[in-house]
Formats: C-alpha cells, structure tokens, sequence
C-alpha cells in the first residue's frame, strides 16, 4: 500500500522551503534536521564576505531555528500583529539551551515569514509565562527576510569573524561635547598683586576671574557697577578682550582654562553634584541619611528615551568591607585646533560614608569588576548622562539640544549635548554603530592636536 503524505507536510515544507530561500540570500547556510526534533527543525550558520572580498568564509557562527507553517499558528490576525501559540516545555528548552532560537512563523495569508529570537523576547516580555502561552509578532517590525542579516549575525558566537571591515564605515563617538560659545572676558589694571589677595576678601558668590601680571581677568562685565570684582580694579582702565590673541599665548590660554574651571565648578553645583579636588572628580552625593540607594530618571538624547533611572549611589556590603560607590566623572576643558571641547570621562568615586573617600588599597578590585562588564556602549551612554546631568540647573525641556550656562544673568557658554562625532572608512563588522546616515562637514577632524590644558589623572579610584 502506498504511504500517506498529509497535507499539513506540504505546508511544512514550504515555510522550511521559504526559510532557506531567505537565508540563501542572507549569502548564509540553511540545514533541516531530517531526524525527528524536539523544537528544532534547523540551523542557520553566518557566512559573511572575505576581508580581500574574493568571496565568503564560514564563521563558526550558528543559531537553531524552529520554524512554524500555515493558519493554525497564526491566532488574533489583524493588518498590524498576530500571535503564534508555544508549547510550555518548548519555551522552556529554547530559554535553557545555550545557543540561540528563533521561532519562525510562515503567515499563508500574508505569504510572509516572521521571526522572534526568543530569549530575548521572554526576557523583554512581562506575564509570559502566563496560560495561554504564544508569541506575539508586530508585522511591521519582525518580518524575517535578507535584511535581517545584521540581527542574524549578532545571535551567532563566532570565533572566527572579520574583526575589521573595509568595505563599511562606523560611526564613531567621542567624550567632547563641542562649545559653540565661549565666554568673553574683561580685564582691568588689579590693585592686588595674587589671585588669594582677591578670593579671600570677599564673601558669598565668588564669579570666575583670576590675576595675571598686575592685571584682573573675568567672565563678569566689569563695567557693571554690581560686579564685585570692580573695587580691585582701576575702573578707568577696563576693556574687553580680544581672545583671538590669546590662543598663541600659553600664558593667557592657562588663565582662561582657570576661569572655565571655575565657572564650571559654579554650574556643577548647581547641578547638585560635589567635587573631590583630590581624585578630581566630580560625583552624585548620597542624598541623605535614610537610603541605601539613588537613582535619577535622564533623558537619552541618542535614543530619544526617557529611562526610569541610573544608579548614581548605593551602599555595598561585601565580607568586611562596607563601602559608597557613587557615579562620577572627570570634567575638564579641551581646545582641539580652532574649537573648544567640554571632554566628559566616567569614573566611580568610592567614600566610607558617603562623602568621605574610601581606602585606596581596597578601591581597586571593585573598580576593576565593574569596568570589566562595561563595554564601547555603557561608556557612551555614560557620556550622555552627563551630558544631561549638565542640564539640570536649566529651565529647559529634556530634549534640548544644548546646554546653556548662565553668569551674572546672561547666557555666556552653550554647550552640545550630543557628543561630537567622526566618521571611520573601516568598521567593526555587525558593530551596532555601523554608520549608514550621511553626515555634516562639521565631524571631529581626529588627526588633529590635543592640547592638554590640565594634568590628566591617571588614577582609576
């Protein structure tokens, strides 16, 4: 007698069949599992191009596939979504395994295959585990087709991939928020001869200035008679600047740096952040006496998200060390060729209290275990928190696009939040910072010099 096909085996082949055309075109390798499976009916292996671009190399580099066809796992069917009933202990083995699944669903309907890779989607997914399990899919956004190669190859460990592709560029991100405003400085004969003369014979608000050679310097108009630098100055005698004069000058450039550092200090606490001048930094204080933790909810400019809340203080426990690990950065002024730069460093800064600083001998190993987990994005998300936290004195929306610092009333430094940007003519293949939008003239020109105008600290505390 003749064995029976059912008709159902037909539909299966041709979602398998649909699958394989589209990895094919992937330019990677398809395999059925021809023995019976228990949630998996195939494999997908990443093949990319050869760096000479004489051909394709194999990575080493495989996701499983379990692949779905036809009506009876397409349930709730509407032009945006639909969802795909699963299997409890079939979510639980894809969940424990140690490679990746997608599950892939061919809607008959739609003629169209879509895909989740389901760790991620059960990590991301709140009550799914709740009866009746199934997979929700968004048309728009998970339909599986060529263009998926990059989602593709970022599932699959490889162990031998291209570690640079010249046939892409990437994106590439600095720590420089780019000045579009420096502040103007006057300056006036000085009737004292050292900056401490001045400094200690006033009291409350101080605005940033310093004395040079029997001269005042300041970011206040020293012509304004509330200005409170003027009793120290010969008032006949006051003018304004010209600071293209100065950048020749190491001198002058030195006492401009002085003065932005002060003018930063004025801003950063008013930002409600402290400063260690020992470890130069600046850091998130523990707020007060009765939590363990804080958290602030920032705007991310890249993403355009608001996020819940970054740990900027928390209390730690380990054995017999009791410890403070507080958020901070190093923040200081940069001049590359003929632009200024705010240039933004993350560091953790670590106190017994929550403001005295720890021990240093014991700093070292919870900074290395931390710094180990972070990579190229953490860094740069830290970047852009600052770069909100630098906002927070301003009446502004979160969405600015600037950061606008005030003295004496007046608007003398605007700031870019997002960090500044060049554009490299190799990548790092399947990065997430591939660079596909096209770019304005005005990219960081990374060849260029960086003067150093403060001492770099090279402690990790």
């Amino acid at each position: 007698m003749p064995k029976t096909v059912h008709k159902s085996k037909f539909q299966e082949w041709r979602g398998l069949d649909r699958i394989s055309l589209v990895v094919h075109e992937m330019k990677c390798i398809f395999r059925e599992i021809t023995k019976d499976d228990f949630g998996i009916d195939g494999e997908i292996e990443v093949v990319e191009e050869k760096p000479d671009g004489t051909g394709y190399q194999t990575t080493g580099g495989v996701i499983k596939v379990q692949a779905k066809s036809g009506m009876s796992y397409v349930k709730q069917d509407t032009p945006e979504r639909f969802v795909s009933p699963v299997k409890k202990d079939d979510l639980e083995t894809w969940c424990r395994a140690n490679y990746s699944t997608v599950y892939i669903v061919y809607h008959p309907n739609d003629d169209k295959l879509y895909w989740k890779e389901v760790k991620n989607y059960v990590k991301n997914t709140p009550g799914v585990w709740q009866p009746p399990l199934y997979i929700t899919f968004d048309k728009a956004q998970d339909e599986f087709s060529p263009g998926c190669f990059q989602s593709v190859r970022s599932l699959a460990p490889s162990s031998q991939s291209t570690r640079i592709s010249f046939s892409a560029s990437e994106q590439l991100f600095s720590n420089l928020l780019k000045i579009k405003r420096i502040p103007r400085v006057w300056s006036a004969p000085c009737t004292v001869r050292h900056y401490d003369d001045v400094r200690h014979s006033i009291q409350g608000f101080v605005t940033p200035f310093n004395v040079v050679a029997d001269r005042i310097y300041s970011f206040s108009n020293l012509y304004e008679k509330a200005c409170n630098l003027r009793k120290f100055c010969d008032a006949a005698k006051i003018h304004e600047e010209s600071l293209d004069d100065w950048w020749d000058d190491l001198v002058l450039q030195r006492n401009y740096v002085f003065m932005l550092n002060q003018l930063l200090g004025i801003h950063l606490r008013s930002c409600g952040l402290r400063y260690n001048k020992k470890f130069s930094r600046n850091y998130f204080p523990r707020e007060n006496e009765d939590d363990d933790e804080f958290k602030t909810e920032w705007y991310n400019m890249r993403t355009s998200q608001k996020i819940p809340g970054r740990l900027t203080a928390k209390h730690y426990i380990y054995g017999y060390d009791e410890f403070w690990r507080h958020l901070a950065a190093n923040i200081t002024f940069q001049r590359i060729g003929e632009s200024w730069f705010l240039q933004i460093i993350p560091k953790y800064f670590f106190t017994e209290d929550g403001i005295q600083p720890w021990e240093s001998e014991k700093v070292g190993e919870y900074t290395t275990r931390i710094k180990a987990q972070e990579r190229n994005p953490n860094v740069l998300n830290h970047v852009l928190f600052w770069s909100y936290i630098l906002t927070r004195s301003e009446r502004c929306k979160t969405t600015s696009k600037e950061m606008k610092i005030m003295l004496d009333g007046h608007i003398i430094m605007i700031i870019e939040r997002m960090p500044f940007t060049g554009v490299a003519n190799f990548a790092i293949p399947f990065d997430p910072a591939i660079y596909e939008e096209p770019t304005s003239s005005d990219q960081l020109n990374f060849l260029g010099t960086l003067f150093e105008l403060e001492e770099d600290d090279d402690d990790e505390f």
